[in-house]
């Protein structure tokens, strides 16, 4: 009995990892798993990409957390550039009526809450380009030092590569049309007076300030900031999880969101929606950050009263419109082709030529 006892320890297998005692000729361990013999070991290898790969849940739930983490990041930016402004501004105008209230209570209006709140309001919207260019200068830094200590380039990491100057052109044509042809048609509407007049009071100072400011803030800071957030990294990372047009409709709902309004909320979600199939059709973000930009400035200088005017701007920029939509669905590869090849370029030459 003992020898045969002896035998069957020497036909056992002592794992590496938990010491457990397995039968001679397994190739895994019957407690832990761990692959004891050599082939065992090399297809455990093998299979390792698939069993570390993320489930496609996983993937998913993950797209969409890193584009809300990147939509709070520009959110939180912008408020805390506003309540500090805010903040200045209490202390630097209001300072006097706190000394007088602190030594003299009764002296303290009862509507003063509500009245420093619409005065910090209105300071707010009356310097809005100004704070707009200072929370976008400060988001880009932020993302560009982000990926800079995580040894990546943000260009890379937000799809911002170069394309044909042609399809900026059009692109620019394109963005500038688009608010035209959207403001009248949205005016035509029967929409709700509180819906316009929210509409009006959001954007009630757009224009008011130095003009060179408002295109710096509104049209150029905003159109690549927006971009970069929404569609370069937000949606960027949505499709790694999701089906391309999933991920395109979310993208542009949490563009809408970010308006507030309910006519800017929907006008918005349908610019996103464009936004991101310039940004499929090209590969790039630098369509739509050219469209975006162009839409914006529009609205700087798209301001009249004359109905024969704006009829007739209504029907150039819905022809433009249209051509836009003739380019856009036009054969990727009839665009793609160089303008002239010179004789001495070599096929490797052409190539890049056409990626750019």
């Amino acid at each position: 009995m003992v020898l045969h006892h002896d035998a069957a320890l020497h036909d056992m297998m002592r794992c590496p990892r938990c010491q457990q005692e397995n039968p001679e000729g397994g190739q895994f361990c019957i407690r832990c798993g761990l692959p004891l013999t050599p082939e065992a070991q090399a297809a455990y290898a093998m299979d390792a990409p698939r069993r570390n790969s993320p489930s496609r849940a996983g993937r998913f739930l993950s797209g969409i957390a890193k584009a809300v983490c990147y939509v709070l990041l520009f959110i939180l930016i912008q408020s805390s550039v506003i309540g500090l402004y805010s903040m200045y501004y209490a202390v630097g105008e209001m300072g006097g009526i706190f000394a007088d209230a602190y030594s003299d209570p009764s002296a303290l209006p009862e509507t003063f809450v509500y009245d420093m709140s619409e005065e910090l309001m209105q300071a707010v919207y009356e310097n809005i380009s100004m704070l707009t260019l200072i929370s976008g200068i400060l988001t880009i830094l932020f993302l560009a030092i982000f990926f800079a200590l995580r040894r990546k380039n943000l260009f890379a990491e937000c799809d911002l590569r170069p394309v044909k100057p042609s399809a900026l052109l059009w692109c620019a044509l394109a963005g500038t049309a688009f608010n035209v042809v959207l403001s009248v048609t949205i005016s035509l509407l029967p929409l709700p007076e509180a819906w316009f007049a929210g509409l009006d009071e959001q954007y009630q100072y757009l224009g008011e300030s130095n003009i060179l400011l408002e295109i710096l803030s509104t049209a150029v800071i905003t159109g690549l900031v927006e971009e970069v957030i929404f569609r370069g990294l937000s949606e960027s990372r949505m499709r790694r999880g999701m089906p391309g047009w999933l991920a395109v409709i979310l993208s542009a709902l949490l563009f809408g969101v970010c308006h507030g309004t309910p006519i800017a909320i929907g006008y918005a979600t349908l610019l996103g929606a464009v936004f991101s199939l310039m940004n499929r059709r090209y590969d790039s973000i630098l369509p739509s950050v050219v469209m975006h930009m162009f839409f914006n400035a529009a609205a700087l200088w798209f301001v009249t009263n004359d109905t024969l005017l704006v009829l007739a701007m209504y029907l150039i920029c819905l022809g433009v419109l249209l051509g836009s939509l003739y380019l856009y669905f036009r054969h990727p590869a009839e665009e793609n082709e160089p303008d002239e090849m010179p004789e001495t370029q070599t096929p490797s030459q052409t190539t890049n030529n056409n990626q750019l």
